[in-house]
């Protein structure tokens, strides 16, 4: 294994990690649905937006604290829900939570954990809890035909000492992943349950996902089962963001899964802009996908997100070195958006806008707000 002095970017990090697992793990980490495509145009559409630095501020103290759920965090980058993090590290999502308690961040944790998966593949919520106490807030949930599991485990969770739950609602039917479909013969059972198998062979199990929610259904049954806040993960429309603050949710994550849904969608960084300006602070917006660097949570944040998640980034510090591979993916994140910072004359997150962004049209480099008048 490289030495931690030798892993200086994520992209490094990435490369070193995925050489310590196997195939089948590497591909389920990095592929999404289709041609990949969603899963790339993630990443590659940060750099359509180019920097405007400002000079001669003072930045001699750079504030990077955010509060998010009434807790003040160092830095406005979480960890966004993932399965099975014991397939990189023996210490699983009990070292990433730790992670994001030393960091001073949050980590949402993922409905796999409570899917009575061995422990062999992954902590369960209440394990990932107490390991990360107050940095572990948010549950990632997916509503199941059978509504009797899903108000149990809202019992469960909120009894841990969760204080919000992510509904996924990108995942009315399940992406076609390719190598996932491929590999399946020889995925460990516990993949198989989150990769959702055979509509049949679930159905039986009670882990159907329901494909019938609708707006004014779901956001009430949701009230009337707990008292933990709601968000939305994988909102990417203006009319959809439109209907969750009409619905009363408590917050919104601009997601396209990471690109394992639907392949061809909008990159999470283009739909963002939208979403913002049609919210106008009523509630939080986050978003996730695609940022690989300090730069790319600048470039949210400057387009209005008020915090940024990332996923596959985990999963390679976990393979890299366990609980402080993710310190150390989180630390360069963190020293990278200081620099940014410093260096386009922000102080402080609030001080980061649009005016900070352009971008080339027409062979031209115009202000992004310029721009999007223009669309």
């Amino acid at each position: 294994m490289a030495s931690i002095s030798q892993v200086l970017s994520l992209a490094e990090l990435e490369s070193v990690a995925l050489r310590n697992v196997s195939r089948i793990t590497r591909e389920y980490w990095t592929d999404g649905a289709g041609e990949n495509s969603t899963v790339q145009g993630n990443t590659a559409a940060f750099d359509r937006y180019r920097l405007r630095p400002r000079a001669l501020r003072n930045v001699s103290n750079i504030d990077m604290s955010v509060t998010v759920l009434g807790k003040k965090l160092s830095f406005p980058v979480g960890i966004a829900p993932s399965g099975w993090h014991k397939m990189a590290d023996s210490m699983g999502e009990a070292g990433t939570a730790q992670a994001a308690k030393k960091a001073g961040t949050v980590m949402g944790v993922s409905m796999g954990t409570a899917l009575g998966a061995s422990t062999s593949s992954a902590c369960s919520p209440e394990e990932i809890k107490v390991a990360g106490d107050s940095a572990v807030k948010f549950f990632q949930l997916y509503i199941f035909q059978n509504r009797k599991f899903t108000k149990e485990l809202l019992k469960r969770v909120e009894k841990a000492g969760y204080d919000a739950i992510m509904l996924t609602v990108d995942t009315a039917v399940v992406g076609r992943r390719i190598s996932e479909i491929r590999n399946r013969p020889h995925m460990p059972d516990f993949l198989k349950v989150i990769s959702f198998g055979s509509q049949l062979e679930h159905e039986k199990a009670g882990f159907a996902i329901d494909s019938n929610l609708v707006w004014e259904e779901i956001i009430p049954w949701l009230r009337q089962h707990t008292k933990m806040q709601i968000w939305l993960k994988g909102i990417l429309t203006a009319e959809d963001a439109t209907l969750a603050v009409k619905c009363g949710v408590d917050g919104i994550i601009v997601s396209n899964h990471g690109g394992r849904q639907l392949d061809g969608c909008v990159a999470t960084i283009d739909a963002l802009p939208e979403i913002v300006a049609v919210v106008k602070g009523a509630i939080p917006v986050h978003m996730d996908g695609g940022i690989r660097r300090g730069v790319d949570v600048f470039r949210a944040l400057a387009m209005g997100a008020d915090f940024v998640w990332v996923g596959r980034p985990v999963l390679w510090g976990l393979a890299y070195d366990g609980r402080r591979g993710v310190e150390l993916m989180l630390d360069i994140l963190r020293e990278e958006l200081k620099i940014c910072m410093g260096l386009t004359g922000c102080s402080s997150i609030k001080q980061i806008t649009s005016d900070f962004l352009g971008s080339i049209e027409n062979g031209r480099f115009a202000k992004f707000d310029d721009v999007r008048a223009r669309l």
